[in-house]
C-alpha cells in the first residue's frame, strides 16, 4: 500500500469516526432531557434537582390520586384511539380510491387532503374554533376527535397509500377470475398485505393524536382537557414534580404503543406471507 492510500485510508477512518461522534452527541442531546425528566419524577425534594438528593414514588401516589391529571390521560387515551381507528379507516378507503380508480382532479384532492400536515397546527386550531362557533357547537370529546382525526388523516393516507403503490394487483385480478367478488378479495387478499400497513398508520395517528398540543389548546374545556395541555398549564403557573410524572407516563406510552404495533405488523406480515 502506497503512503497517498494508507492516508487516504485513515482520513477516510478519522472521517467515520466524526460522523459517528456527532450522531452520537445529537442522540445524546435528545435524550438527556428525557432522562433528566424521568429522574426527577421520583426526586424526593418538591422542587426538582439533578440529580436529586434522593428518590421516592410518592409523587406517583399523589399522581394516580389526582382526578384532573387522571381525567386529562383518560381523555387523551379515549381521543387517541378513536382517532387512529378513524384515521386509518378513512386513510384507507381514501387511499384505495387514490390508487385504483382514476378521476379528473385527483391532484387537486391530494393536496386538499395533506393541508391539515401543510398548514401550521395553530392556523387549523383557530380556524375549526371560529367554524364551530359560527355553526353553534359547543366544544366536546367529538369535537377533539373529529379534528384530531383530520390532523392525522393525511399521515395515515401517505402510510396506506404508499403500500398500495408495491401492491401486486395480478393477484386481486386472479382471485376475481376464480369467482371472488370484490369485497372477498378484498377481505381475503388485499386486506392482508396491505394489513401491517394500516396499523402503522394507526399507531403513528395515536401518537400525533395522543402529543398533539398546538391546536388542541384551541379546543379543549375543563371536562375534555387533555395531557399536553396539563402539562403546559402546570409549567406555567406551578412546577410540581407531578408534572414529571405526568410526562413520564406520556413517554412510556409513546414508546410502548409504537412497540406493540411493531409487533403485531410483524405478525400480521409473516402470517401473510
Amino acid at each position: 500500500m502506497s503512503v497517498r492510500e494508507y492516508a487516504s485510508d485513515v482520513k477516510a477512518n478519522w472521517n467515520w469516526h466524526g460522523i459517528r461522534l456527532v450522531s452520537a452527541l445529537v442522540y445524546l442531546s435528545m435524550i438527556l432531557p428525557l432522562i433528566v425528566v424521568v429522574v426527577n419524577s421520583f426526586s424526593a425534594q418538591r422542587i426538582a434537582t439533578f440529580p436529586p438528593s434522593g428518590l421516592t414514588l410518592d409523587w406517583y401516589v399523589e399522581f394516580f390520586r389526582d382526578e384532573m391529571f387522571l381525567s386529562a390521560v383518560w381523555v387523551s387515551t379515549q381521543v387517541g384511539i378513536a382517532a387512529a381507528v378513524l384515521a386509518g379507516a378513512i386513510g384507507t378507503l381514501t387511499a384505495m380510491g387514490f390508487v385504483r380508480k382514476p378521476f379528473p382532479i385527483k391532484k387537486a384532492l391530494s393536496i386538499a387532503l395533506l393541508t391539515p400536515m401543510i398548514v401550521p397546527p395553530v392556523i387549523v386550531g383557530v380556524a375549526a374554533t371560529s367554524f364551530f362557533t359560527e355553526i353553534g357547537l359547543n366544544r366536546n370529546i367529538w369535537w377533539l376527535i373529529v379534528m384530531h382525526t383530520l390532523l392525522a388523516l393525511p399521515y395515515a393516507f401517505l402510510i396506506v397509500r404508499s403500500r398500495l403503490y408495491l401492491f401486486d394487483e395480478t393477484l386481486e385480478d386472479a382471485a376475481m377470475t376464480l369467482g371472488a367478488d370484490r369485497l372477498v378479495t378484498f377481505r381475503e387478499i388485499t386486506l392482508p398485505q396491505i394489513a401491517p400497513s394500516i396499523i402503522t398508520a394507526m399507531v403513528l395517528s395515536f401518537v400525533i393524536s395522543f402529543g398533539e398540543f398546538t391546536a388542541s389548546q384551541f379546543w379543549v374545556q375543563r371536562e375534555t382537557t387533555t395531557v399536553p395541555v396539563v402539562i403546559y398549564s402546570m409549567v406555567r403557573t406551578t412546577i410540581t414534580p407531578k408534572v414529571n410524572v405526568l410526562a413520564t407516563l406520556v413517554l412510556v406510552i409513546t414508546m410502548v404503543v409504537p412497540l406493540v404495533g411493531l409487533a403485531i405488523q410483524r405478525w400480521l406480515t409473516s402470517n401473510a406471507n
